[in-house]
Formats: structure tokens, C-alpha cells, sequence
């Protein structure tokens, strides 16, 4: 088994830095195994520490006073929560965090993180790295949800997904010509379905269309991009009725 320092080693926010600059702490910090269905954090809540996913699935969620809820996000193993809100002077967490699966997380305390970014060059811009990496999540996330129909939030999620995935580098025209154009859902069509705010029904219907007018060739969780070029101007400029 590993020890927590090891672990620690191989976060983003620590990786490639000497152990010296964090192995003194190792023993404050903390792992929490959380069941699918647990929640990890209350919508409210003062927010005290960073989580680092080590594994599982983890999803951000705005629920109503009934009970009703949508996924803001989806973090897969190795990303982080709580450092856009941990120095904030309204540090309060702004949705309720779920284990979407079985999870393990590595918590590590405002108390424990202070000392470790005062001592550290490297440590301070691998921090401030992961906060513009999250900016530019949330400006995806923004991009993504205000895109006006149904087709255009499933052409623009599929589409960054697919980027995503791919192990290389390129312009997505030249590397869908390299590769089988296939995305696969990270999550379950009902939890992407949530992610786009959308009805379940409405998100396998609009599917089923689109599967019918040769743009997707859907494979349970497999998704193969048939029209790149139609998708593309889709997600950008809008289907025609």
C-alpha cells in the first residue's frame, strides 16, 4: 500500500516537486473512502480544505427545496476541489458534492496548505496552474449551457469531449481523420444528461435525431461522429429547423 506521501507525490498540485516540500505534513493530512450516493460536502458550507480525487467520480449539484437537482460538473480522478474557494473571502461551498461512484479523496487543510505555498516557488505555481485550469473549465461550462437548443449543447459537448480523449496533439479536423471519431461518455446518458440540463427523454430523443440525420452513430455509451463538419457548424452557428 502506498503512503500518503507517495500519494501526495503524484497530485497535479505537487507533482514534480522534491518531497522535502511537503513530506513534514504528510500526517495532517487525510483520506476519506466515500460510497456512491455519499455526499462529500454540503451546498453552504465553509470550505476548510482542498479534495483531491485519487479515484472514483465525483459530480457538483444544485438541489431545490423538493428534492429536485442538476449537475453543474463532473470531476474525474486527479482534479481538485475547494482552491478557487479556500482563500475566498465568501468561502462557502456553492453546490452539494457527490461521489457519482465508489471514491477515495485526499483532503489537505487550509492549516497544513499556508505553510507549504509560503516555502514553495514551485509549489504557489502549480497552484495558481490548477486555478487557471479551473477558470477555464467554468468558462467551458458557461459556453456550454448557453448554447441555445438541445442539438447545439449535445454537438458542443460531444465535440469538446472528443478533444479531450484523444491522446495527441492536432486540430481536430486533422485528427478525426487519424482516428475512429468515437467519444465515450464518461458518465451514464442520464448524468450527461443532467450535466446539459436537459430531461433525460429530451436528451435520448434529440440523440435518436441526430442519429438519424447522419451526424452520430450511437453505441450504448460510444458515441461515433459521423458529420464532423456539420457538427461543428451546428455547435457554432445553430441547426436550421
Amino acid at each position: 500500500m502506498k503512503k500518503v506521501c507517495d500519494i501526495i507525490g503524484e497530485t497535479r498540485l505537487f507533482r514534480g516537486l522534491d518531497h522535502e516540500v511537503f513530506s513534514q505534513y504528510c500526517a495532517k493530512t487525510s483520506i476519506r473512502i466515500a460510497w456512491k450516493g455519499e455526499i462529500i460536502e454540503n451546498e453552504g458550507d465553509e470550505c476548510s480544505h482542498i479534495g483531491v480525487l485519487l479515484q472514483g467520480k465525483l459530480a457538483l449539484q444544485k438541489y431545490t427545496s423538493s428534492g429536485e437537482f442538476a449537475t453543474i460538473a463532473l470531476m474525474e480522478e486527479g482534479e481538485m476541489y475547494g482552491e478557487d474557494l479556500l482563500f475566498g473571502d465568501n468561502n462557502s461551498y456553492t453546490a452539494t458534492i457527490e461521489a457519482v461512484t465508489n471514491s477515495r479523496i485526499l483532503y489537505i487543510p487550509k492549516s497544513v496548505l499556508i505553510p507549504m505555498l509560503k516555502k514553495n516557488y514551485f509549489l504557489n505555481q502549480n497552484f495558481i496552474r490548477l486555478l487557471s485550469d479551473k477558470v477555464q473549465v467554468q468558462n467551458e461550462r458557461i459556453t456550454l449551457l448557453s448554447q441555445k437548443t438541445l442539438r447545439q449543447k449535445i454537438a458542443f459537448y460531444l465535440l469538446e469531449q472528443y478533444k479531450k480523449q484523444l491522446p495527441h496533439s492536432g486540430t481536430l479536423r486533422k485528427r478525426i481523420r487519424e482516428d475512429i471519431a468515437t467519444v465515450e461518455l464518461p458518465v451514464s446518458k442520464e448524468i450527461v444528461s443532467k450535466l446539459l440540463a436537459m430531461p433525460r427523454p429530451s436528451f435520448s430523443r434529440e440523440l435518436i435525431n441526430m442519429e438519424r440525420d447522419g451526424l452520430i452513430k450511437v453505441e450504448g455509451r460510444n458515441i461515433r461522429i459521423i458529420d464532423l463538419a456539420e457538427l461543428e457548424h451546428g455547435a457554432l452557428e445553430g441547426y436550421s429547423d
